[in-house]
């Protein structure tokens, strides 16, 4: 009974390690030093993201996006065929990002996000950020939601990024920075 207690116990600490190291990925530790909001003087363009592998898929016009210089609606990931969608939106400074952005990334965000045109200040990209689901009977949609489900402010850049809730959407958001600031967003934190 007590080598059976044993290899049980020798069992289950080689699949909880086993099961730790499949769940980690190069950019896992990095989700944990990104902030939220990160001042940087540092400012990002549409190149920095193109060069780490996103992919442009719209130009979006950024008239009502107050203080935006450009947006973008792409898409990146570790996995080439398992990528997500992003928005990036530039701003002159961080500052700007900050002060004029966060109500707008706030708005497209998250379970209470306003993406049916005409709720929004900014309609621009809002059939881009609906996630479709179907009802149990599976007869028609559900567009009211949002796919991402949070954002990043970083320097001048706010992205907005794919994810079911705020944890998995700063993932995606950490993973892509990581990638584009490779050396501030390790030490972020």
């Amino acid at each position: 009974m007590k080598i059976r207690s044993t290899l049980l116990l020798v069992f289950a600490t080689v699949m909880f390690v086993m099961l730790a190291a499949c769940g980690s990925s190069s950019d896992s530790g990095v989700a944990s030093n990104l902030e939220k909001i990160t001042p940087s003087e540092q400012i990002l363009v549409l190149d920095d993201l193109l060069d780490a592998g996103f992919k442009k898929g719209k130009t979006f016009d950024v008239e009502g996006l107050t203080g935006a210089v450009s947006a973008y609606y792409g898409f990146w990931g570790v996995d080439p065929y398992d990528r997500k969608e992003f928005e990036a939106r530039f701003y002159e400074s961080h500052a700007d990002a900050v002060e004029l952005g966060t109500m707008f990334a706030d708005e497209r965000t998250g379970p209470d996000a306003l993406i049916k045109s005409g709720e929004s200040s900014w309609d621009e990209g809002s059939k881009e950020a609906r996630a479709c689901t179907r009802s149990a009977g599976g007869d028609s949609s559900n567009c009211r939601i949002s796919k991402y489900g949070d954002y990043v402010i970083y320097g001048n850049m706010i992205l907005v990024c794919q994810g079911r809730d705020s944890s998995t959407a700063l993932e995606q958001c950490a993973a892509l920075m990581s990638r584009v600031v490779p050396d501030q967003t390790a030490d972020a934190g």
